[in-house]
């Protein structure tokens, strides 16, 4: 890989119940550099957003974690990251075949299936974000996905079998670039192209929330993340990631 920091400090395992959780307890007791890299040919307890498990078949995913030190931006504004790293994901694959999309807040899909996803952890001090776990997910070669329908690979997408470690490389060169943009204050210039590339960005859809289903198109994401939404008699109202379901 040609990067100057994304995985040159690099630990590779067969099997983690975690690598999130393994980065996380090593980052400080280690004195782990930024850009450090840990993967594992399997996840026991791959973990998705609000609890969720992330579940992928041995040696035929990348699960992998990396750890940022974004000092630089204010608690505020820690859903940044989350744009670069879903950028820098859909860069890579759109380069295989156009057609991936960024389903807010934190997957990759292709048309209406789930190919990627994102877990990022932030430790925060005082007024800024220290470290960044991000942890992705990336379904490459597996077919088979039990009880998860939503779910597709690159292999079910493209017709071929994938070198996970030529993916991995790549991926690391398109994160570094994109987080390089983010340091470099270029924050506008990732929203453009986030919303460019968003699921559902600008169509009318059926949305969730507990108490009622409505049709609504996505306008936006503001800077701390939630979600934008406008509806036909031209009202705007914001969602927590918690509290909305895309439906059809």
């Amino acid at each position: 890989m040609e990067t100057l920091f994304i995985g040159k400090k690099y630990y590779s395992f067969q099997e983690l119940p975690s690598t999130n959780t393994w980065l996380m307890e090593s980052l400080v007791a280690h004195k782990l550099p930024e850009g450090t890299l840990v993967l594992a040919d399997h996840q026991t307890k791959g973990k998705g957003q609000f609890g969720a498990i992330w579940s992928s078949e041995p040696f035929s995913s990348l699960t992998f974690s990396i750890l940022l030190k974004p000092i630089f931006l204010p608690i505020s504004n820690t859903y940044d990251i989350s744009i670069c790293i879903a950028l820098a994901i859909h860069d890579c694959l759109n380069e295989l075949r156009p057609g991936f999309k960024i389903k807010w807040p934190n997957d990759i899909y292709f048309e209406n299936k789930k190919v990627a996803g994102i877990l990022i952890e932030n430790q925060i001090h005082k007024s800024s974000c220290e470290h960044s776990v991000v942890g992705i997910g990336l379904n490459v070669n597996q077919t088979e996905f039990f009880k998860l329908p939503k779910a597709t690979s690159l292999k079910q997408i493209i017709g071929v079998n994938f070198p996970v470690q030529n993916l991995l490389d790549r991926l690391c060169e398109t994160i570094e670039a994109r987080y390089l943009q983010l340091r470099a204050n270029m924050y506008p210039s990732l929203l453009k192209s986030y919303l460019e590339h968003m699921y559902w960005f600008n169509e009318i859809h059926t949305f969730q929330t507990d108490a009622l289903q409505f049709n609504a198109s996505i306008i936006g994401v503001l800077r701390n993340g939630r979600l934008l939404l406008k509806f036909s008699d031209g009202s705007t109202r914001d969602f927590e990631i918690k509290d909305l379901q895309f439906i059809a």
